[in-house]
């Protein structure tokens, strides 16, 4: 380009120096060149960007430029091919190409390097989404108690940790549980737990002393204080644990010990799903003093004792008289509040074992009013006329068997035998198919009736009965009809036997019981629904010794085979279930920690309240379960099956053959007809549950007509809600049947599969494309699962059916 002058710049040496080593004039001179020099250079390149011409254009400035400048060259020190101290000059064009290429390189190289970031971003926001994934697992299960804070960083670190309370009352849970387990956990599963040394060291400091246990008490005291005016309510229950009455040593204690039984107290939320063992002693028994000291206890606390508990053992009987307990007065006066009283409870399951002891007695049985001013005996006479009259294959009172009748020693103290006995279906049957019997059907009822009242455990429930007391005024005057049924029946029911063949004169302890618990119940529930506005119903299965009942099979559980520990024995078992947490522990919060019973309701109040704190424990720790659902389900299902249709054999009697049929004239035909009752029954469980797949299966017996469906005993047995099966299904089912007896043959298939062979075939029939498979599927089970083998006349009879149908069924299958 003309008229603009060279410069110089060089690629090892700097540009100060150079103009230096380039120029011999004066400073002034030099800068005044430099000066000139950049804006030269500015003007070239600014040209060369606004130049839009064609390449040859440019080369021809390109080579003007370089013949103009040939004179003014810029030397280069840096030049390979030159003698040293020597300068190779650049043409303008050549150093902005030069410039050119290291721009590009440059971007190129930042290129690579953007794309480099780009791909370390990503994988790190990867990596970051994994990590956040993981933690919030982690804190998932911290917040489920699965591990602790401190067996997490443990596995993090690698380091020794000090162990909290939690971590060694969780740890002590599992080792009282199996020691085996424990060490699986350590050394398999590789979880970090406290050593057996440390735990040691732990139960050795923790101390139970007889009497009040102080660490259970310093629980109450810390969980009172985030407690609601419901929850404070509580109800205080003792009773007795036989012990081994062996002398032991007690090296902690340096002494012997020996006794033959445990009293235990535990105090209960009337309100609130929580228990706490608080007081025991070794033989010793419970007395006015003891009671009144742990009632002042109590409410020092904060908490409102409104209740106490026990059996009906003689020890307590004989206290409760000191007390003034008697038919008209069932309370005693709380010894903090003298205008409160504290209702005294006898323990519902134990009466009704009670019950059923006295009426299937060898000796004789209860004499009952008859409704007519005379009396009727209710003896086991009474309930093996049922069992030799419902001898079918398929029966109506499916759970009544002779061990509910003849059963003695430890198996007449299983509470499920006695409520079985007088429940509501046992009581119907005897109705229904004993025209004879009818004050005695109507003291099973009334029996079912009152103890359903005792031993409410949800707000509502299908049983009017079994529901919440006092939970609206419709409930309450159905179960106080009930309790009022029950006076009237115990008031009047006396205790027979050879040596006293018309009654005794004074009624049993038993019905005492009875009686004082129906008086209390009634007594609670006005004076905390005029003083506590907030409740507005009570479950009654607080007002039991169930929590008592439970502790002490942990107690015993926790020996292995041991199940009768001695003196030292049982404060050691004691000791740990205190500080460990049990199986019925569900939750926490805070430092505050009580057993927490497996309740959906956490209060009675209109609106439910979450419960603080939480386990039976009396340290910090808590032990979390869970069940399978699969499992759960599958339970579920078999305990439906296993309920509705187990038919219990029920051996003829070798003294008489004399039956009472329903409506029929010979026995065969009573048994056919009451076969076909149960059938119907099966018929119509199977079609309530396929409900939802068919409605047409059948109706509930508050809306089915009358039709030719054998119903009168799901009519007589239901509530307005069993299901009556629609004369279609009716008629399937029977085919079914047949086709299931000719599967079996005259006792049982033995062969695996049986579910799914019976399916098979039941699909085979003519009517298949009407069913679902799933009533089919339902059908097989219960069949599969109600049966028993069949011997005697019942064998001649069957194969007698089976051969008339035989036909029939040929075409089906």
């Amino acid at each position: 380009m003309p008229g603009v002058s060279p410069c110089l710049k060089t690629d090892a040496v700097p540009t100060q120096n150079l103009r230096s080593a380039g120029s011999s004039g004066p400073a002034q001179q030099s800068t005044r060149a430099s000066r000139s020099d950049r804006r030269q250079m500015k003007s070239l390149a600014q040209d060369i960007i606004n130049t839009e011409g064609a390449s040859s254009s440019l080369s021809d400035r390109s080579r003007s430029i370089s013949l103009d400048a040939s004179n003014q060259m810029e030397w280069s020190p840096a030049a390979t091919d030159l003698p040293a101290g020597e300068v190779q000059y650049l043409s303008p064009l050549e150093e902005v190409q030069k410039l050119s290429q290291q721009n590009r390189r440059l971007k190129l190289r930042m290129e690579k390097q953007k794309r480099q970031w780009r791909q370390e971003r990503q994988m790190l926001l990867r990596k970051l989404r994994v990590a956040e994934r993981k933690a919030h697992k982690l804190q998932k299960l911290l917040r489920l108690g699965v591990v602790t804070e401190k067996q997490v960083s443990t596995v993090q670190s690698g380091h020794r940790v000090q162990w909290t309370a939690e971590d060694i009352s969780r740890a002590l849970g599992l080792r009282c549980r199996s020691r085996k387990a424990y060490e699986y956990v350590q050394q398999v599963m590789h979880l970090p737990l406290p050593s057996a040394a440390t735990l040691s060291r732990w139960i050795r400091g923790f101390r139970v002393t007889p009497g009040v246990i102080e660490a259970a008490l310093a629980v109450l005291r810390a969980a009172v204080q985030g407690m609601g005016a419901l929850e404070r309510l509580c109800v205080v229950s003792f009773d007795e644990m036989a012990l081994s009455s062996r002398y032991c040593y007690d090296a902690s204690a340096d002494q012997i010990l020996q006794g033959s039984k445990l009293q235990l107290l535990m105090v209960r939320g009337l309100c609130a799903a929580w228990k706490q063992p608080l007081f025991y002693e070794i033989d010793s028994p419970m007395t006015n003093q003891k009671l009144n000291s742990v009632i002042s206890v109590l409410e020092s606390l904060g908490l409102r004792v409104t209740a106490v508990v026990s059996d009906m053992g003689g020890a307590n009987e004989g206290m409760w008289r000191s007390s003034g307990i008697c038919a008209d007065r069932t309370w005693i006066i709380n010894p903090v509040d003298d205008t409160r009283r504290v209702w005294v409870f006898a323990d519902a399951p134990h009466l009704i074992k009670l019950m059923r002891v006295h009426t299937v007695a060898d000796d004789g049985g209860l004499l009952i009013p008859d409704g007519r001013g005379g009396r009727a005996l209710l003896g086991r006479g009474t309930f093996l006329e049922l069992l030799e009259l419902d001898r079918a294959e398929l029966r109506v009172a499916h759970k009544l068997t002779n061990l509910h009748v003849q059963g003695t020693g430890q198996v007449s103290q299983r509470v499920r035998l006695a409520t079985q006995l007088f429940s509501h279906t046992v009581g119907t049957a005897i109705k229904e198919l004993l025209p004879r019997r009818q004050p005695q059907a109507e003291a099973v009822l009334t029996a079912n009736a009152w103890f359903d009242v005792l031993n409410s455990r949800s707000q509502f429930d299908a049983t009017i009965e079994r529901s919440a007391y006092g939970r609206t005024a419709e409930i309450k005057a159905v179960q106080d009809r009930a309790l009022d049924k029950m006076t009237s029946l115990i008031s009047d029911t006396r205790k027979t036997s050879a040596k006293h063949p018309n009654g005794h004169r004074s009624m049993l302890p038993f019905q005492q019981g009875m009686l004082r618990t129906t008086v209390s119940l009634r007594g609670l529930y006005e004076e905390l629904h005029r003083t506590v506005p907030e409740l507005q119903f009570v479950l009654t299965s607080h007002l039991n010794q169930d929590c008592l009942e439970n502790c002490f099979s942990q107690i015993r559980s926790l020996g292995g085979a041991n199940t009768t520990p001695n003196a030292v024995e049982v404060r050691s078992r004691l000791k740990v279930l205190l500080m460990a947490p049990a199986p019925q522990v569900a939750a926490s919060s805070g430092r505050a920690v009580l057993q927490l019973e497996p309740s959906d309701l956490m209060s009675t109040s209109r609106a439910p309240q979450q419960l603080p704190c939480v386990s039976n424990e009396a340290l910090e720790g808590l032990l979390i379960q869970f069940e399978e659902p699969d499992q759960e389900l599958a339970a579920r299902e078999d305990n439906e099956a296993e309920g509705a249709y187990q038919a219990v054999a029920a051996p003829p009697s070798s003294s008489h053959e004399e039956v009472t049929p329903l409506q029929s004239e010979s026995a065969t035909a009573g048994d056919e007809r009451l076969e076909r009752e149960a059938l119907a029954f099966v018929a119509g469980f199977v079609a309530a549950k396929c409900r939802h797949l068919d409605a047409g299966l059948g109706q509930t017996t508050d809306q089915a007509p009358p039709s030719s469906v054998p119903s009168s005993w799901v009519r007589a047995l239901s509530r307005g809600r069993l299901t009556v099966p629609s004369p279609n299904w009716m008629t399937i089912v029977e085919e079914f049947e047949v086709i299931f007896r000719l599967m079996m043959g005259d006792t049982v298939d033995g062969q695996s599969g049986i579910v799914q062979r019976l399916l098979a075939a039941l699909q085979c029939g003519e009517r298949r494309h009407f069913l679902s498979s799933e009533a089919v599927r339902q059908f097989s089970r219960a069949a599969s699962s109600s049966r028993r083998t069949i011997t005697g006349s019942q064998a001649g009879l069957r194969e007698e059916r089976i051969t008339c149908a035989y036909d029939f069924v040929l075409a089906l299958v």
